[in-house]
Parts: structure tokens; sequence; C-alpha cells
């Protein structure tokens, strides 16, 4: 029984870093296998969101599905990362990379993962990337011969023998000096700065920037780890910079707020909080997932500056509430002088009464004596 070909891929986490192992796979289907040209080992290089990588084209593709057969079952977590970004992972392959290993975002329900290959990418609608072609070898370039003056021969007695002598000695001097002039042109630009090189504006640089910081949280997302650590130095993005104002333009705020943006767009519940630090040109941004961050960073997000218009909103609550407060203990106040008074009224209706009492004996009564407060109030 022959052995199913088989297709180890691999996963870039960033252009250019060491790629790291995603899965082995072989085709989903028991009667039919893989290509037998397709190489053993892929490498997904980058991710594109760019109709080419999705778009049905039968012409040009070949479709396959394929299954994971290594047990580590890191496909369907990558296949969800995929599908919640709309983007596709891609891989060159083949003699100087020209074919062209594609897993698109748009999958079918299942256990397998569909794919598709190109044999070559020069083919494919509205790719970007040409196959490379191989430099030619450079021209050996021819010696460089040395400056001649041109000494007509004849007799020319002492004189001319002098004077073509010293035609001579002027030529080769000429060569001479020529030859040093390009090390100190070199030690010119040196002293200009050791980092010579094409400059940059501050578009390119916020542009770069902002795309390393995308791809930077993507990696992160797809990966176990709870938290991420960015370290910003702002003179490695202010070197290669053209002119002051674009450095003025590319300020450690602005690259600041570039990365908590690119955070938030791969995940909002992610959490991107400013270490201590002791320099204002270095500071590292700790990105924690959902769940994540230490119970001192969220309170100290929850004490973090709200913005003017909610601390407006907020003041203007706490001085409402306040009034409340004052207008109800004023009323509580008047119920309790009312209360004071009406009984202070019933206290003396009581005393007036007490005052009008009949204060005669019962001999007084049979005697027919008049009543003494009336009688004081007669006379």
């Amino acid at each position: 029984m022959t052995t199913k070909k088989q297709v180890q891929l691999f996963l870039m986490p960033t252009p250019g870093a060491k790629p790291e192992f995603l899965a082995t796979v072989e085709s989903a289907s028991a009667s039919s296998a893989l290509d037998s040209s397709l190489p053993s080992t892929i490498v997904l290089e980058n991710y594109t969101r760019d109709g080419w990588a999705w778009k049905p084209n039968p012409s040009v593709w070949m479709s396959l599905s394929v299954k994971s057969v290594d047990g580590r079952n890191k496909l369907p977590g990558f296949l969800k990362y995929l599908k919640d970004r709309k983007k596709s992972a891609y891989g060159r392959f083949g003699d100087n990379k020209g074919a062209m290993w594609v897993i698109s975002y748009i999958q079918k329900t299942g256990e397998s993962m569909e794919c598709r290959f190109a044999w070559d990418l020069t083919t494919i609608p509205g790719i970007p990337m040409k196959q490379p072609v191989a430099a030619p070898p450079p021209k050996p370039a021819a010696p460089a011969a040395p400056a001649k003056a041109s000494i007509r021969k004849g007799k020319a007695g002492l004189l001319g023998k002098l004077v073509s002598s010293q035609k001579r000695t002027n030529a080769h001097v000429i060569v001479a000096n020529k030859k040093p002039q390009q090390p100190a042109t070199q030690q010119n630009n040196a002293d200009e700065g050791e980092n010579s090189g094409p400059k940059k504006t501050a578009q390119q640089v916020m542009a770069e920037f902002r795309q390393e910081m995308e791809q930077k949280f993507l990696d992160f997302d797809i990966a176990s780890d709870s938290v991420l650590r960015v370290e910003i130095k702002l003179s490695e993005y202010q070197k290669d910079l053209a002119t002051t104002d674009d450095m003025q333009k590319v300020t450690m705020s602005i690259l600041r707020y570039m990365v908590e943006e690119a955070a938030e767009e791969v995940n909002e519940e992610w959490i991107a909080h400013k270490e201590p630090s002791e320099f204002t040109d270095e500071i590292t941004i700790a990105v924690y997932k959902e769940g994540e961050a230490p119970p001192e960073v969220v309170e100290e997000l929850n004490r973090g500056e709200l913005p003017d218009e909610i601390k407006g909103k907020a003041q203007a609550m706490q001085a409402n509430q306040q009034k409340a407060e004052e207008q109800k203990a004023h009323k509580a106040q008047m119920e309790m002088q009312k209360k004071a008074l009406q009984a202070k009224a019933n206290n003396n209706v009581k005393e007036l009464n007490q005052n009008k009492r009949d204060r005669r004996t019962v001999e007084e009564l049979q005697r027919g004596d008049p009543n003494p407060s009336k009688r004081s109030r007669t006379e």
C-alpha cells in the first residue's frame, strides 16, 4: 500500500522571520492524493485581502481539500483567524518561487481545509508579485589604463626630451592623485553620518510602522501567549527621516496611538497599557488579551482621565444630585419647623384653656359665687 503524499505547512509570524510549524496535511479524499510534484514543505509568507487570492478562476487554480494528520489541531483556529479578518494566507514555492499556494478565508463547513495552487504565478490575474528573474552575471569591468601623454616621436633635441619627460611625469601625477579621492569622499560621507542611506518621509515611516504593528497583533491573536509587549524607541523611527519637519510629525504620542489603534482593530476586548518608564523617547506598551490583564492595570485604566465631554456630563450630574439633596434637606427642615410651630401653638391653647378653668369649690358653686377668672376679667 502506497503512502499518500503529505505536505508540511509553515507560517511566518512576520515577513522575514523564522517560519513556525502549522500543520502536516494530506488529501481529505480517500480516493485521491496530492499532486506528487508538490514540494514536501510550503511556507506561508504573508496575508492578503486582494481578490486574486480568493476569487474563483478554474483556468488558473487547482483546488483541493486537505486535512491535518499531525494531531496538533491547529487548523481550526487558523481558519477562524482568516475568516474573522477576511484574509487569505499565501506562500510561493518551486523554482525561483514561481508557483503559488493559497489558503482562502472562504471555507466549506467540515473538518477539511480548502486550498488551491498555481504552477505559474504570472498567469494569476491581478497579482502584484511577479516571478523573480535570475539576474545576469555582471560583466567584468575593463581595467582602467593609466593616462599617458601623447609624445610625438622624432628628433626634438635636449629641450624636447625635457618637455616630454615633464609631460609624462605630470600625467602619472594626475593618475596618482585621482585614486585617493574616492576614500576621501567616503570619509566625508562617514563624517556626515554613519547610517547615510535613502531617506524617508514621515508618511512612509508611519505607514511601515502601522503595517508592522498590524502584522504583529495578527500573529499575537493566533498565538497562545496572553500578553504582548511592544517596545517603541523613537530614535529608531526618526533616524531615516529626511527633514526636521518629518521628525516633528513622527512623535511618541502618535506611535503610541497607532499601537493602541492596531490592537483595537484586531480585537476590541484587548487592553493596551503603557508600562512605567524613566525615558520619554523609549516606552513599552503591554497588550493583554481578554480577561488576562492584572487587576492593578484594570484599576489604573478605570482611573484614567475621561474626555472633557464626559467630564462635563459627570460634573452636571453631580451638581444636580447635590442640588436635589440640598432641596430635600431644606424641605425636611421646613417640615420640622412647621411641626415645631404647630406643637407650640397647641401648648399655648392648652395653657389658655387651663387659665379659663372653673376653679370654684363645691360650696362656692352651691352658694352661687361667680367664677373668679371671669370676675377678675370683668373687674
